[in-house]
């Protein structure tokens, strides 16, 4: 009897291991006929992100500005990279060095390198993974052959295999007692992308002070690195505006409920007049409550699970495993590509499941696996809770996460002579971070949306929509689309791009008056300015912003030198006998400006390390800095009385009005959302303005308000 038991467990292991390499072979000929060709032959996205913020680091530019979308799209068409749109948000610096080595190739060319590279790290991974897990490498491959999300990152050329293997790596070298090198290598990982940092709650859980001293040595090193090579300015940035509006969720598109807590929560309840007009349930208040605390639901189990009495491979693999999951759950703006780090918890998880012989909990955990990785499309239209019938990600995830929870529960001693008090600690400091953290959340939120009332409503806009300009009856703008940078034009009824000519160029700024119009276009080597009515007619080559004098004679325009700009103006611009001038010193990085004449204009600039601020020249002032704090965007009123511009306070650009005559201040608006690149109206008591209140970081809708009664 036990010789025909064995025959047939024999046999059983054979069928399953022909299903497991029939499997294996069709993954790696979709890979290789489908996924490597589209991959191979075209910039998709997020590639060049990483390329061009390195390349120009390596080439010594000023990148102070690189996390402003239409900056980096000028410095993407000056080298002629072939793909429409290009944005940094929410890319850490530090995380682009890994191209360093490749600038020097064409960006396509580096694309080929970075995907053998991703493909070699494969070999590590697996090898890191056979030597934790004991499984076999047949059944590892298998693992990675049905993450889609590993082919989305061949695909885009993105970051997140690197990942893995920095974070498999600390795993690793923490099972094998390097306990320094493991924190290293979190340190790392976290500043390549910000989650990983939550490992440094697993060093502290287990009281592991050699692994928690390295990482902070290595953060602190990776952070010199990344100012060494970027300088302060960008790094400031990213500080202050963009790692808030990350952990808001606001550093990608809100309302998209992909795999997101907080994007599924934005579009329930948050109202935003064109990206979520009809909520479920419009209230701040229900989304300030419900946020955290479903955040911390998910996540504070892998903390409070953590048992530094139980030194176990598979219980710290587990643990390990757990605390990846929570965090790529909790995560306020994931993508598909980043799913790819669930092949760690996914072998971690199969191997306790074989071991215990649960092969029916195995065959449903296979099949969470792939549902996590498919690319599921947001949904349109489709409002309140049949949202999450269109995004499964997110409930395959936590379901996930609760068997790990459960197995890791059912691991646990039972019984623990030494009370280990900081779990209550942990319970109360996670529980007082939910109060605090919704309310600031609701006061947040519910200042934003006292903005909407100044809200001009469009029939059609882009994701941003900057540099405003009054046009008759209506107004002209740059507006940026999936298809690029481009100029419109709106009156009472329609919005429509001017030219309509079809040109996939980038308009990325503009000027007006006296019935033309001088538009920038993004081209390689180098912007021009060009006439809207006469596009083959050159103003003025290596030049952007350009700026029309009062008069109407004179071109005032930013030109750059390796990321610098100076403020220039040409006279008598529109004869063949102009000549141009330099109106800021060298020495200064001139950011935007307003110009009136040669003798009155202000602009925002920076010199060094220092923060930007305002400089003006009038009747009195000779490019002097105004004490305003970090300011930008002046705007000179028409008739000469007022100029607004933007402050920075806690993170946030507000508008405020300085009165030229007597050097008074006054703040226009306070609220916790951006207002910037201000502009006049002809009667000087108007502005329009561009505002991201409600929206994604920069990514702004267009306003109106009077500010002089």
């Amino acid at each position: 009897m036990a010789r025909f038991v064995f025959v047939d467990i024999t046999q059983h292991r054979r069928i399953v291991g022909w299903i497991e390499r029939g499997i294996l072979f069709l993954s790696l000929w979709y890979a290789g006929f489908h996924v490597m060709p589209r991959a191979w032959t075209g910039l998709v996205t997020d590639f060049p992100n990483y390329y061009i913020s390195a390349r120009l680091a390596h080439e010594h530019y000023d990148t102070s500005r690189i996390y402003e979308w239409t900056w980096l799209q000028r410095e993407k068409d000056q080298r002629a990279i072939d793909i429409r749109v290009i944005g940094l948000v929410p890319i850490t610096p530090f995380s682009t060095l890994a191209m360093w080595p490749l600038t020097g190739l064409a960006p396509l060319t580096a694309k080929h390198v970075w995907i053998l590279l991703t493909l070699v790290l494969l070999v590590p991974i697996g090898w890191m993974l056979h030597s934790m897990t004991r499984l076999s490498y047949q059944r590892i491959a298998l693992a990675f052959s049905l993450s889609i999300p590993l082919y989305r990152n061949l695909q885009f050329g993105q970051f997140y295999v690197l990942l893995l293997f920095l974070i498999a790596a600390a795993c690793w070298a923490y099972l094998r007692g390097h306990r320094g090198l493991a924190g290293a290598l979190v340190a790392i990982a976290a500043a390549c992308k910000i989650f990983p940092v939550l490992f440094f709650v697993f060093f502290l859980q287990r009281r592991d002070w050699r692994a928690l001293a390295w990482g902070l040595i290595t953060g602190v090193a990776a952070a010199c690195v990344s100012v060494a090579v970027f300088g302060w300015n960008v790094h400031r940035t990213y500080l202050h505006e963009i790692l808030p509006s990350t952990l808001h969720g606001d550093a990608a598109t809100p309302y998209v409920p992909v795999a997101s807590i907080s994007g599924i929560f934005h579009r329930l309840f948050l109202f935003e007049p064109q990206w979520n007009p009809n909520p479920w349930h419009p209230s701040p208040l229900c989304y300030a409550l419900l946020l955290p605390a479903a955040q911390m639901l998910v996540l504070a189990p892998a903390i409070l699970l953590i048992r530094r009495e139980d030194n176990t491979r598979s219980r710290i693999l587990l643990e390990w495993s757990a605390l990846l999951t929570a965090s790529l759950s909790v995560s306020t703006i994931p993508a598909s590509y980043h799913f790819v780090l669930m092949s760690l918890p996914m072998c971690a998880v199969a191997e306790v499941l074989l071991w215990r012989k649960r092969y029916g909990w195995l065959a449903a955990l296979v099949f969470v696996y792939i549902g996590i990785g498919l690319p599921f499309p947001a949904p349109h239209g489709q409002m309140g809770f049949g949202n999450l019938l269109h995004e499964l990600r997110l409930p395959l995830m936590v379901s996930m996460l609760s068997g790990m929870y459960a197995l890791l529960w059912h691991g646990r001693p039972l019984s623990n002579p030494a009370r280990d008090w900081t779990r209550y600690a942990w319970a109360t400091a996670m529980a007082v971070s939910v109060i605090l953290s919704a309310r600031s959340t609701f006061l947040r939120e519910r200042a934003v949306r006292r903005e909407y009332v100044y809200r001009v409503p469009l029939s059609a806009q882009g994701f941003l929509n900057a540099n405003l300009q009054s046009s008759g009856a209506g107004m002209r703008f740059i507006a940026f689309m999936s298809s690029g940078y481009h100029l419109m034009t709106t009156d009472q009824n329609s919005v429509w791009i001017d030219p309509p000519d079809g040109s996939l160029k980038d308009d990325l700024s503009f000027a007006s008056g006296f019935g033309n119009v001088w538009v920038e276009r993004g081209l390689s080597p180098h912007s021009q300015i060009v006439e809207i009515r006469n596009p083959s007619r050159v103003v003025i080559d290596d030049a952007r912003e350009p700026m029309l004098s009062s008069d109407g004679q004179s071109l005032a325009f930013i030109r750059d030198d390796l990321g610098k700009g100076r403020l220039m103006v040409r006279r008598a611009f529109q004869s063949a006998a102009g000549n141009e001038v330099a109106l800021t010193p060298s020495s200064l990085n001139v950011y935007e400006a307003s110009f009136v004449s040669d003798q009155e204009y202000a602009f925002s600039a920076v010199e060094g390390w220092s923060p930007p601020q305002i400089f003006l020249t009038d009747a009195t002032h000779l490019n002097i800095p105004l004490a305003l704090g970090e300011s930008r965007y002046p705007a000179l009123s028409p008739d000469g009385r007022w100029m607004a511009y933007s402050h920075l306070e806690n993170g946030a650009w507000n508008l405020w009005i300085r009165d030229q005559k007597t050097g008074a201040t006054r703040r226009i608006a306070d609220e916790p959302c951006n207002q910037i690149q201000p502009f006049w109206e002809d009667d000087s008591k108007t502005l329009f303005y561009s505002t991201d209140c409600g929206r994604s970081l920069w990514f702004t809708a267009v306003s109106r308000r009077r500010v002089i009664p």
